[in-house]
């Protein structure tokens, strides 16, 4: 019972968060241009001072342009990491996995449609195929490591099988 209660408290927190991180994915494209440019504005100056820092005498140089495109794969890597954790808190199957990447499809249209609201902005496909990459791109990750553990767990269960056997 209090293992069946771990789940449901998993997959209301995993779904909230996964639903929160969409509004505020949603509430940056709301923002109007002059807002936005600030916020990256500010970010731009953030990294560009550590570069500084690092390499001094200006030896790497960030564009608002680079920034700005990194935000948005990072932003759905994150959503991509989220949806794929959130889908498997429900079920394991993995023919419908179409699910999550789904929502990882959908959710950068929407947040470019979006734009057509904010004063001074305007939707990009080539935004919408960053988002895709940065989504799609952790969920395989993602995928990848529990293929990876779940084929290790099986190993050893073999082995362990193996060496009772040996022990009877």
């Amino acid at each position: 019972m209090a293992s069946e209660m771990k789940k449901i408290i998993l997959r209301a927190v995993l779904t909230t968060l996964t639903g929160a991180l969409i509004g505020w994915i949603f509430s940056n494209s709301l923002k109007y241009a002059e807002s936005s440019s600030s916020q990256s504005g500010a970010v731009l100056r953030a990294i560009q001072n550590f570069f500084d820092v690092l390499f001094p005498g200006g030896g790497i140089v960030v564009s608002s342009h680079f920034i700005r495109k990194a935000a948005h794969f990072s932003e759905y890597a994150l959503l991509g990491a989220m949806l794929f954790f959130t889908y498997r808190s429900y079920t394991v199957k993995w023919k419908t996995f179409f699910i999550p990447a789904f929502l990882a499809a959908a959710v950068p249209f929407l947040d470019e449609g979006l734009q057509f609201f904010s004063e001074g902005r305007s939707p990009q496909l080539t935004d919408v195929g960053i988002d895709l990459a940065g989504a799609l791109l952790i969920m395989l990750f993602a995928w990848a490591v529990l293929y990876v553990a779940a084929a290790i767990r099986r190993k050893r269960r073999k082995k362990e099988k193996a060496a009772e056997k040996r022990d009877v």
